[in-house]
């Protein structure tokens, strides 16, 4: 069974650089409690997003960050036209074809419905807590 946060970041990284940019940055923006992040420079962004993605835990609060960082997602792509004239550092979406931004949205949606979908992350968590105390899969 494949870890949802593994699923996330194959699809995180088949994205276009730019939307993949955009993504860690209004995330990383909509999150933050510090605001010096809000200028934090759009190359930087898709690191210090997957470093908060991948950082590892426990099999139970990995699930609930997966269920943050997909909810987060969903809102960005439902209100990328809000965000753009609304956020710090949102400008430079304009540089993502409408085209591109289907093409993501039409893939996150099937991510959504599968390995990121409650079925699923149910599924998973469950196999890894049966394999924590020292059930076989």
């Amino acid at each position: 069974m494949k870890n949802p946060i593994q699923a996330f970041l194959e699809w995180y990284r088949s994205l276009a650089l730019g939307q993949r940019q955009y993504l860690a940055h209004m995330y990383i923006v909509l999150t933050t409690r510090n605001t010096a992040d809000f200028v934090l420079a759009r190359e930087a962004s898709p690191e210090r997003f997957e470093r908060h993605v991948v950082k590892q835990d426990f099999p139970v609060r990995m699930v609930a960050k997966m269920m943050a960082v997909r909810a987060i997602i969903d809102f960005i792509f439902i209100n990328r036209e809000l965000l753009h004239r609304k956020i710090p550092g949102a400008p430079f979406v304009a540089d993502i074809a409408e085209k591109q931004w289907r093409k993501g949205l039409e893939s996150w949606k099937i991510l959504r419905s599968m390995e990121l979908s409650d079925f699923y992350t149910n599924l998973w968590l469950k196999s890894e807590l049966m394999t924590e105390n020292g059930f076989d899969k």
